[in-house]
């Protein structure tokens, strides 16, 4: 609906969410089906299984960097302190995930950020059971090369009792061959049996990943949710008092695929979902707390205790091509290599070498950027082969594996507004270390599995440009809008409800507490069913309280206006008090002539 327009109770909706990822999807399929009018905002676009590019080297139609009209679902975001994939489009992340749905461990549920306001899990338990179900998690069915090498790798260690095949959202039918709805009594859609492609991260085109597009979104859709992609949300603006539909919230959108002049719209709702992922939902709820000042309430804790997952994405690719790494689903097993780490074998379909332009071969960590990038010349002239097997020979996916290393250990970061040389100093998202816990740019016990990996393949060892440059990476960002039992201690409450703001919930990845050291999609998914099962149907619901205008509101917004016009003037004031002294110079110069 366009801003102008005049709002009525039919234009109302009884949920918005904001982004279509586990989150989001989960809580549209769930309030529908409690009855609830649901409308679905996306930023990215929607895709069919035809529509994912055949490799990731067609980077308009895999990298998201709108900025640079690239519209795909494979995002890549810098930060000072950190590198991060992430995913967009009608799914969220699940278009771009590996599909591998691993339960936490007890530590994670016992994490000091949030153990004392619930047995968590007890509580996610049966959760974890139901997110299961309906993201169709089965076992991965076969082994694979680079499994082999780790299963051995983990003897050797003596933790070869941790390894095991991965559970992942795929239907294993008969190869290619397409079934009737295998998973939903026949309400979703048709599914073809996964034929170990390896394509699974630049989108499955045969139409047996279980991306919640054929799930819950799916579900949700076919029985009355709205979905509107490509609309990039601005801002949330809380309606105080009573108002036609009961309304409580007026979001602000644009459609970000459009050019210059992007057109611009409003809906409005009695409640909120925002389910954006960790920077969507963070950068989003920071611009409204002290931007927008739309919702200068929010928590001072938004933005705090930022993690990656302890992760770090290195990997080996082999010198010989007697082996095929590019075959499997992307991840096909896992395994503890010490009580806080775990290792995963990744893989890309042939012809995907996109992300071989991030990596760099090996070597020593000591010293600073400079000893590290001189290291790598003086390495590559020496071994020129290996260089060259790591950045430009052919056949790289076949000869290639990741090995994604996450961990429990706790480290953190926080997210602000700002200005940096990554936002091209315009005001964006920006981060900062934690002075205590600061998130390490090396895992030694990943980079020993590493060596003993190419060791076992006659293989060369790389890691990520990041890492000569001591920036850590991730695909797996989580945290920034911390559960807690009041505003100073988190964002939301146990329910995932906003402190101070009625109706509006966060539910993905920025409401887990600490790192798990597993893939997180299960575990959102899980936390976003057990949040929308506390909220009632809607015939048991009754009416929909007003928002009250909180006492001095008012005069924080006054404050803030003001300081926000200080700030605008402040240019010319300093240009009018160096009027004086710029003539003075002037005549002074001319005098001397």
């Amino acid at each position: 609906m366009n801003k102008n327009d005049m709002f009525t109770a039919e234009d109302v909706y009884d949920f918005v969410i904001i982004g279509s990822g586990f989150g989001g999807s989960v809580s549209a399929y769930r309030l529908v089906e409690k009855g609830y009018s649901v409308l679905v905002l996306e930023r990215g676009r929607r895709y069919n299984a035809e529509d994912f590019p055949k490799t990731n080297w067609n980077i308009f139609n895999y990298l998201w960097m709108p900025g640079l009209r690239c519209f795909g679902f494979q995002g890549l975001v810098f930060f000072k302190d950190m590198w991060l994939l992430n995913g967009s489009g009608v799914g969220g992340g699940s278009l771009v995930y590996a599909s591998t749905h691993i339960k936490p461990r007890k530590e994670f549920f016992q994490g000091p950020e949030w153990c004392d306001l619930a047995d968590w899990e007890t509580e996610l338990a049966p959760f974890y059971e139901i997110a299961n179900r309906m993201l169709g998690t089965a076992e991965n069915p076969r082994f694979w090369p680079a499994d082999h090498v780790l299963h051995d790798i983990a003897g050797e260690i003596g933790t070869g009792d941790t390894f095991e095949p991965t559970p992942v959202g795929i239907f294993f039918g008969e190869p290619g061959e397409t079934v009737p709805d295998p998973f939903f009594g026949g309400e979703g859609p048709d599914r073809a049996g996964c034929i170990h492609c390896g394509g699974c991260m630049v989108g499955c085109r045969h139409n047996a990943k279980n991306t919640l597009d054929k799930n819950y979104l799916y579900l949700a859709e076919k029985f009355g949710a709205q979905v509107w992609p490509e609309q990039n949300v601005l801002d949330i603006r809380p309606l105080y008092g009573p108002q036609p539909g009961a309304a409580r919230y007026e979001i602000a959108f644009e459609k970000i695929t459009d050019w210059f002049f992007k057109r611009k719209g409003t809906v409005r709702a009695r409640n909120v979902v925002i389910s954006g992922g960790v920077i969507g939902t963070v950068d989003l709820l920071l611009k409204c707390r002290d931007e927008t000042r739309s919702l200068p309430l929010l928590s001072h804790r938004l933005g705090n205790r930022v993690r990656t997952n302890s992760e770090a994405l290195m990997g080996v690719t082999a010198r010989d091509r007697d082996q095929d790494f590019s075959e499997g689903v992307a991840i096909s097993s896992s395994v503890w290599v010490d009580h806080e780490t775990s290792v995963e074998p990744v893989r890309y379909p042939p012809g995907s070498s996109f992300m071989r332009n991030l990596m760099l071969p090996l070597v020593s960590f000591e010293g600073g950027t400079l000893r590290r990038f001189s290291q790598v010349v003086k390495s590559a002239v020496r071994n020129p082969r290996d260089f060259l097997d790591v950045r430009v020979l052919p056949n790289w996916s076949e000869r290639n594996t990741i090995l994604l290393v996450m961990q429990t250990a706790e480290n953190r970061m926080h997210l602000r507004r700002g200005r940096s040389i990554m936002t091209l100093f315009r005001k964006g998202l920006i981060s900062e270390q934690d002075r205590e816990n600061p998130i390490l740019c090396v895992v030694e016990a990943g980079r020993e599995i590493v060596e003993r990996f190419a060791s076992k393949v006659n293989g060369v060892p790389w890691v990520g440009i990041n890492d000569m440059l001591d920036t850590p990476n991730s695909a797996h960002i989580l945290g920034g809008c911390a559960i807690g039992d009041n505003e100073t201690t988190g964002v939301i409450d146990i329910n995932h409800q906003v402190f101070n703001y009625p109706g509006m919930y966060v539910a993905d990845a920025s409401a887990i507490p600490a790192n798990l050291g597993v893939n997180p999609s299960l575990t959102i998914t899980a936390m976003t069913e057990r949040a929308m099962s506390r909220i009632p149907a809607k015939d048991e619901m009754g009416p929909v309280r007003p928002l009250q205008r909180p006492a001095g509101l008012d005069m924080i917004q006054q404050t803030e206006e003001r300081r926000s016009l200080l700030l605008k003037a402040a240019p010319f004031a300093i240009l009018l008090a160096l009027l004086p002294f710029i003539f003075g110079a002037f005549k002074l110069l001319r005098k001397k002539k």
